[in-house]
């Protein structure tokens, strides 16, 4: 696989995501590694549910006690898990995402990350974002909790957790993109490889700026490349004489 194999050459990637990533403009690899974030959701306060205060973000480790789906008189489907992170049971909601039931079982270990809220006496975070922990701790490496998290344009049927999920798997091509810029240009900016693994999955707000400024250069650079092209064309241009009217050879 290289920077330009087709998106529906990868695994998991069928006709309907491909007419769907085709809405954004996204046909390839490398396309997919320039679907740059447009904000981040800042879950990298870890911490016991204990020391949490109400109305506070806050990321969880912990797991699930119970889940069960509860079907409304709406015909709305709530999803509610009870989850201990060791210090306090705190249930967990999720609306018509009735699949969760059978995806998160009992006794399964999870980083959850949302607001953490009081609802009926009872500790609680809606709609939480979630990632199953690994059977060690020096294997987590969370895409969608406990860090800064990064969230896309998306369209129907292609969410940011999709997004970071399959360009987690790609940014190893980001290191065969090669940099345009020769030292004495660049200077103390990033890399352009390093500049597009940081502006997907940052380790905080400075690598977002960094990676920013990088990405923001080029941006321009290429722009004015463009405009002095242009320039260029023009002037290599026979210049056109305006045309000599002889009053004399006209007929009255």
């Amino acid at each position: 696989m290289d920077l330009k194999t087709p998106l529906k050459q990868l695994v998991g990637i069928g006709p309907s995501l491909v007419y769907k990533l085709g809405l954004l403009n996204l046909h390839t690899a490398e396309d997919l590694l320039y679907h740059f974030p447009f904000r981040y959701d800042d879950f990298s306060n870890i911490k016991p549910a204990t020391d949490a205060q109400i109305g506070e973000v806050v990321t969880l480790q912990g797991e699930i006690w119970s889940i069960k789906n509860i079907y409304t008189r709406s015909r709305k489907v709530l999803t509610q898990a009870l989850f201990n992170d060791g210090t306090s049971p705190i249930v967990l909601t999720w609306f018509n995402q009735s699949w969760l039931s059978k995806q998160i079982l009992p006794g399964v270990k999870l980083q959850i990350s949302g607001k953490l809220v009081k609802y009926k006496s009872k500790l609680s975070i809606m709609m939480p974002r979630w990632e199953k922990l690994p059977d060690t701790p020096m294997e987590l490496q969370p895409l969608h909790t406990g860090r800064l998290v990064p969230v896309y344009p998306e369209t129907e049927g292609l969410t940011s957790k999709w997004f970071r999920t399959k360009i987690d798997q790609l940014l190893p091509l980001a290191k065969k993109i090669p940099d345009p810029l020769p030292d004495s240009i660049r200077e103390n900016m990033l890399t352009l490889p390093d500049a597009i693994g940081k502006i997907h999955f940052p380790q905080n707000i400075e690598e977002v700026k960094l990676a920013r400024e990088r990405l923001g250069f080029d941006e321009l650079f290429y722009v004015s490349l463009a405009t002095q092209k242009m320039r260029a064309q023009w002037q290599k241009k026979p210049l056109i004489h305006p045309l000599k009217i002889i009053k004399n050879n006209i007929n009255s």
